[in-house]
């Protein structure tokens, strides 16, 4: 078979729906393989960097491996964005890059670029095709370094007489199936010992429970050590939130939140797949020196700690490493904790419910119409538990953040590098992932208006029940919101011009809605909801609005 009709095999055998790509010369032949083929299926994007984000949210909702393929110089570097979300998200992507024909390398051809050099400290693996007798060999290990330990993105090079090039004699293997690394007796035990020693234990859950489909197992464990749950920065969805024993997700303003007590106070802290990043730790603050760290990853080098070093590193799946710690802690005939301890576990969770949950009026209303607060009364009241939400970066994601609640796991995508424009092509691959639930894109002016030409996407691939929530206050809210407070008085480039997106969205082919006052949200948000078709609903609200931590 040819090298292309090699590379579309190996992407079918591993049970990918979709491929995601712009377009390009130097790939023409493997675009060729996908003709007629439903499953996979490509699709061409409106700009690289919609086509990279779209395959990695695909990943994170399927549990599947994103793919996209893009082109050389440009192409590549409109990647660049969805590389690194995968690399800080530990998401298994693989992007395929065309290349100038090898025997023009180091020439400086048309677009050349050095793909390997370009991209080795944002992926896993970078590797550049040139013998088309090794295309099976580089994909395959391609595919398992990807989803290998810590999951991330690899790049293939691939030149453009490779990708023409005829038989490729080895065969296709079916998918490698990765056994991942198992918790020993000992360090069970001792995981146990240090449990049932502490008197203020706190579990910090991430990606790793996601990826694993461990929630349930998770729920499980924290009630049977009766322990208060965080999640890690921009992983909400990881621990039902409407549990007991929920306190909330972890992030920079949580460092002077009364929220953020209980892990505060905290003698141990159990991180529970997850690396312990500046906002989850809010800012390299927590764990301090004063508290134990129980440390559980499939990487060596995800469980040192953070700002402190871990008192006990377990490198293994993290669902199996907590049954095992269980089962010891029985054997030591664990206890629960004092009634004294339950009752300070209620009040923090009593609190976390009263200042998380939106009124229907809101009381941060300042010289704008819309009061977001209500707005989010409104999402909540409206939108199934199940739906795909999104996320971009900006201010208008702290009331996101503060009142939304995940009760169910992989229903939230947010890259945690805070990346603008990731929250339209997201929710493209999230629906395409799970087309039963709706999509819910929350997008700022700012983000919206880089990837918005995606939306066009939407429409062509008739994905109904996909509704963007665009908070349009015309600047760059959170960087003039730090503007303010750090050059007081000297306000630079961060207004923006007013855009109308409700009326780009009709030009584009689906439905367009504009909010101006909050009695008018529900039933564009309802309506949305419903269609057939993909809408955007444009809220115009003041650019002197605080964020909703009152800042």
């Amino acid at each position: 078979m040819s090298v292309a009709e090699s590379i579309f095999r190996a992407i079918k055998i591993r049970k990918i729906d979709y491929v995601f790509c712009v377009p390009g010369e130097s790939f023409l032949a493997v675009m060729d393989s996908f003709y007629g083929s439903e499953k996979p299926y490509l699709i061409s994007t409106r700009h690289e960097e919609g086509a990279g984000i779209m395959a990695e949210a695909y990943a994170k909702a399927s549990n599947k491996t994103g793919v996209c393929i893009v082109t050389r110089g440009p192409g590549l570097a409109h990647v660049s964005i969805a590389l690194h979300t995968a690399r800080q998200d530990s998401t298994p992507l693989i992007v395929f890059v065309g290349q100038v024909p090898t025997n023009v390398r180091y020439r400086e051809a048309f677009q050349e670029l050095d793909i390997v050099d370009l991209v080795r400290p944002i992926t896993k693996w970078a590797v550049e095709i040139n013998r088309a007798d090794r295309v099976l060999e580089i994909v395959d290990k391609a595919f398992h370094i990807a989803n290998s330990g810590r999951p991330g993105p690899v790049v293939i090079g691939l030149p453009e007489d490779i990708d023409r090039s005829g038989l490729v004699t080895n065969s296709l293997k079916r998918e490698t199936i990765i056994s991942e690394p198992s918790t020993s007796i000992e360090g069970a035990d001792m995981a146990a010992r240090i449990i049932k020693q502490a008197l203020r234990p706190c579990i910090v859950a991430g990606e790793g429970i996601l990826r694993g489909n461990l929630s349930e197992k998770l729920v499980h464990f924290a009630e049977y050590v009766e322990v208060p749950v965080f999640t890690a920065w921009r992983r909400f969805d990881a621990f039902p939130n409407n549990h007991r024993l929920y306190m909330g997700g972890l992030h920079l303003s949580s460092i002077n939140d009364e929220l953020s007590e209980p892990l505060k106070k905290a003698d141990l802290v159990i991180a529970l797949g997850t690396r312990l990043d500046e906002f989850t730790t809010m800012n390299y603050s927590y764990p301090t020196i004063n508290q134990k760290l129980i440390h559980i990853d499939q990487s060596p080098e995800d469980t040192g700690g953070s700002c402190v070093g871990a008192d006990l590193a377990i490198l293994a799946n993290v669902g199996e490493a907590i049954v095992r710690i269980e089962n010891s802690l029985k054997i030591l005939d664990f206890r629960k904790p004092k009634k004294a301890r339950l009752s300070e576990v209620i009040i923090w969770r009593n609190n976390f419910i009263s200042k998380t949950t939106p009124s229907i009026v809101g009381n941060n209303l300042r010289d704008g119409e819309i009061d977001l607060q209500g707005i989010f009364y409104d999402i909540i009241k409206i939108l199934d538990e199940d739906a795909s939400t999104t996320c971009d970066a900006g201010d208008f994601g702290s009331w996101l953040i503060k009142f939304y609640k995940w009760n169910k796991p992989n229903t939230f995508f947010g890259p945690t590098s805070g990346a603008m424009g990731y929250a339209l092509p997201a929710a493209i691959g999230a629906k395409l992932a799970r087309p039963k639930s709706p999509a819910v894109a929350f997008a700022g002016d700012g983000g919206f208006a880089m990837t918005m030409s995606e939306f066009e996407t939407a429409v062509r691939l008739n994905l109904g029940n996909l509704v963007v929530l665009v908070f349009n206050n015309n600047n760059y809210g959170t960087i003039k919101r730090h503007q303010i407070k750090e050059f007081p008085g000297r306000q630079i480039g961060t207004n923006l011009s007013e855009i109308d997106f409700s009326k780009i969205a009709k030009a584009l082919g689906g439905i367009g809605y504009s909010v101006r006052k909050n009695e008018e949200f529900s039933k564009a948000f309802e309506e949305a909801l419903n269609s057939k078709c993909p809408a955007v609903i444009d809220i115009k609200f003041s650019a002197n609005s605080v964020n909703a931590w009152g800042i």
